[in-house]
């Protein structure tokens, strides 16, 4: 009887260990298959069946944890590891299963960090006791039914419990010691698992009234160059919403979402905060204090903004006559000059000496207007007779020519060539004498007066920010700013999608090719984003990752983003026309002139009125003293 009773412990320990053995090895390749080795087991054997499954499953560098299940477990201790992802093996025979589950739905998410295993030797999935789990689309869950030595597997996941989605029990596969694990779902999760038509909470911020509604504003590339970048991203989510099958409820808010000073936000980031929103349509620059309330996603555009402005065809006071030589060269010309005439005014004198004429010439005066003929190529009456003068003459008329001749090249190989820019940095245009501004957006004045870049800092305090002498508002809507832009003399600081609309809408050839763009910072990257821990984060990456890839958001963002409007190649051919205040310095000289002689003129007139009478008074006055004083008349009568 002894022997018989030791023979059935031992084929029952055999039966026992030859059933632990398909266990391990099911529990070892399942979680092997997806790199998990870290498992953390509840379940409700013996303490010997419990550490001979933890002993064989760790031989294979895996770290097991069993735990019994009890009433009060603390799951945020137990499941706490530094390991992105987690086994958790739920043993659900035992009679206290249901309560893990439920302290886990209360104390942590179910989401793809867990990777859940759900063991039963029911004839089904108890789908009773998971379907009111709050399970989202990323939740990793398989359910095995044990039947003998083989497991059918299930995959289980809701699109959102919180949004009453559907409840899903879908075959995965099998396992058995002979075949091994069979995973029929080869896709990844997001390809296979779809919203059915799930409604999604989303948001979206404009500046500008939507016209004739919202639907059919921001889904019609209708003045595309109002909210760009909203409506751009709104196209995406019209993507993703074909891609996963979900419908969308669209909030409009108030703002993207600032920091209150109680350290909450408003507008989106507030109702995300609030859990009333679950994505955002509006994109969001990276920013710290954002990171508590919101996951950002993917990439998705590069906001460049900057100073835009009609570059002036002279940026400095130089007189436009005196740009061809330097300074030094002009110094240098006049003292050639005055060695020309002090040479001029000698042969002058001599020539006059030995001449012996009573000319009314000048030496001073006709020196000087040989001199002045020669350098602007003109001629002159009178030529000089002797040797020396004439080679001064000669001499002084081959150097004024060249002169001429480099001077008029220079002015007109100026007006066929491109002007140059001067105004190039931010600080250039802090120094220039142009009125600059900027578009009356929420982020605009935040940034200039937080900016970490000195010369951005110094031109908002200097042309952007109110004072007393300058209380005019800076910031300006974009159609105000635009136009001043075109009238010239204004710098405006807009996005690049609004301002090239307009641009190549509204300005001429001349007014394009004469823009001037200074970006200060480099552009900015901006990304749709998620509530914090949000079960849709991965979703939406992987889907607009697959937008980027496929093409689709370079075709959207050609729809509603212009590009730069460009100079014809033509216009560079074409010579620049002289303007009015270029030519006034010439016009200035000529009154100057004008006056000159004028004056001189009178006092020549004056002059020789005064000789004149001087000359008539003595030819009157001699004429009256011969009638008084007559002349006797020689006798001629003979004695």
């Amino acid at each position: 009887m002894d022997t018989f009773r030791v023979f059935l412990l031992m084929l029952l320990f055999f039966h026992s260990v030859t059933t632990d053995e398909h266990l391990e090895a099911f529990i070892r390749e399942f979680y092997e298959s997806i790199n998990v080795h870290q498992i953390v087991v509840f379940g409700c054997w013996n303490d010997a069946g419990a550490l001979q499954l933890s002993k064989n499953i760790m031989r294979h560098d895996t770290a097991v944890s069993f735990n019994s299940i009890t009433p009060n477990m603390n799951l945020e201790v137990i499941l706490k590891v530094n390991y992105y992802r987690i086994g958790v093996m739920l043993d659900l025979d035992c009679p206290l299963s249901d309560v893990v589950l439920h302290q886990f739905s209360n104390q942590l998410v179910f989401n793809e960090s867990y990777i859940w295993l759900l063991l039963t030797t029911g004839p089904s999935v108890p789908s009773n006791r998971l379907e009111h789990l709050p399970l989202s689309i990323d939740v990793e869950m398989t359910a095995g039914i044990r039947n003998n030595n083989e497991f059918i597997l299930y995959d289980i996941w809701n699109p959102s419990y919180r949004h009453n989605g559907l409840f899903h029990v879908i075959p995965k596969g099998r396992w058995n010691f002979r075949d091994g694990l069979i995973n029929e779902l080869i896709q990844y999760k997001y390809t296979r698992r779809n919203f059915n038509q799930m409604s999604l909470n989303f948001s979206i911020t404009l500046r500008h009234q939507p016209l004739p509604d919202l639907e059919t504003y921001i889904t019609t590339p209708i003045n595309p160059q109002l909210d760009s970048m909203h409506r751009y991203h709104y196209a995406l989510v019209l993507i993703l919403k074909d891609i996963f099958n979900f419908t969308i409820n669209l909030h409009r808010a108030s703002s993207w979402g600032y920091m209150r000073p109680d350290k909450t936000f408003d507008g989106i980031l507030g109702d995300m905060a609030k859990k009333i929103v679950d994505i955002s349509a509006s994109p969001f620059r990276y920013r710290p204090e954002r990171y508590d309330v919101a996951e950002f996603t993917v990439q998705t555009l590069l906001v460049r903004s900057f100073f835009i402005f009609r570059h002036p065809s002279s940026a400095s006071l130089r007189n436009n006559f005196l740009k061809p030589f330097a300074n030094e060269l002009w110094w240098m010309i006049l003292v050639v000059s005055i060695v020309y005439w002090i040479s001029l005014l000698i042969t002058i004198r001599i020539q006059k000496h030995y001449a012996k004429s009573n000319s009314l010439v000048v030496p001073a005066s006709e020196a000087t207007l040989t001199t002045v003929a020669a350098l602007s190529q003109q001629g002159v009456a009178d030529d000089p007779q002797i040797i020396s003068g004439r080679i001064v003459f000669l001499s002084l008329f081959i150097w004024g020519l060249l002169l001429f001749q480099f001077y008029s090249a220079s002015i007109v190989g100026s007006l066929l060539t491109t002007p140059p820019h001067t105004i190039t940095t931010v600080k250039n245009l802090t120094d220039s004498d142009m009125d600059v501004g900027a578009e009356d957006v929420a982020w605009a004045p935040d940034m200039f007066r937080t900016t970490p870049i000195a010369e951005e800092k110094e031109l908002y305090l200097k042309k952007i920010k109110p004072h007393e002498n300058t209380p005019k508002n800076k910031f300006v809507p974009l159609l105000e700013g635009m136009g001043k832009v075109k009238k010239g003399g204004f710098a405006f600081y807009t996005e690049s999608a609004p301002a090239y609309k307009l641009i190549k809408d509204t300005f001429h050839e001349d007014e394009i090719c004469e823009l001037q763009e200074i970006q200060s910072h480099p552009a900015r990257e901006v990304t749709m984003v998620t509530a914090k821990h949000s079960p849709f984060t991965k979703l939406i990456i992987y889907g607009l990752r697959k937008i980027i890839q496929h093409g689709l958001a370079a075709h959207t963002l050609e729809i509603w983003y212009a590009s730069r409007p460009r100079c014809p190649e033509t216009h560079n051919s074409k010579p620049t026309a002289v303007k009015f205040e270029q030519f006034v310095p010439a016009i200035f000289l000529l009154l100057m002139g004008i006056t000159a002689s004028i004056f001189i003129l009178g006092i020549e007139y004056l002059y020789f009125y005064q000789t004149e009478r001087l000359d008539n008074s003595q030819e009157e006055y001699s004429a009256q003293a011969t009638k008084t004083n007559p002349t006797p008349e020689p006798c001629t009568e003979d004695y």
